[in-house]
């Protein structure tokens, strides 16, 4: 085979792959009720729940079903990222809930989001789902992405 179209074929299959997995997210993002159905956990702050690397499947909540101790994600509004991080506490203020967040990692996470400035408050309009899968190390393609970019 010529290096020509050994090249074509390969352009091909990853395109394909590309579109394939794009559906794949939509249709599952349907069915889970979220924008965001897949996730790569890109930072140490979950250890030991969750590592650099793995992939979180989330599903798409009621707000009012967030309960202390369930992994959410959620859109950081200072940083313009996805968090996935476990609620420590609810707040309610005029008649809205606040969830107060923390990462898991007892060195690099002492304190909550809220107390160590890496994020406000989460008001319900923030809230992507709760995580229900952890899939370890199937995320590595998108953490090198992120890193390389």
């Amino acid at each position: 085979m010529d290096l020509k179209k050994e090249i074509k074929e390969t352009v091909i299959y990853v395109v394909l792959g590309l579109i394939l997995a794009n559906i794949i997210n939509i249709g599952l993002g349907h069915a889970l009720g979220t924008e965001k159905p897949i996730m790569a956990v890109v930072s140490n702050s979950m250890e030991p729940t969750f590592h650099k690397g793995d992939l979180v499947i989330v599903k798409g909540v009621d707000p009012d079903e967030i309960k202390v101790g369930d992994i959410i994600v959620f859109e950081n509004p200072w940083r313009g990222i996805p968090v996935v991080h476990r609620v420590i506490g609810i707040e309610e203020v005029d008649g809205r809930r606040y969830f107060i967040t923390k990462g898991d990692n007892r060195i690099t996470n002492r304190f909550s989001d809220q107390q160590s400035g890496i994020a406000p408050p989460i008001s319900e309009d923030l809230i992507k789902g709760r995580v229900v899968l952890v899939v370890p190390k199937l995320g590595w393609f998108k953490v090198l992405l992120t890193e390389l970019l």
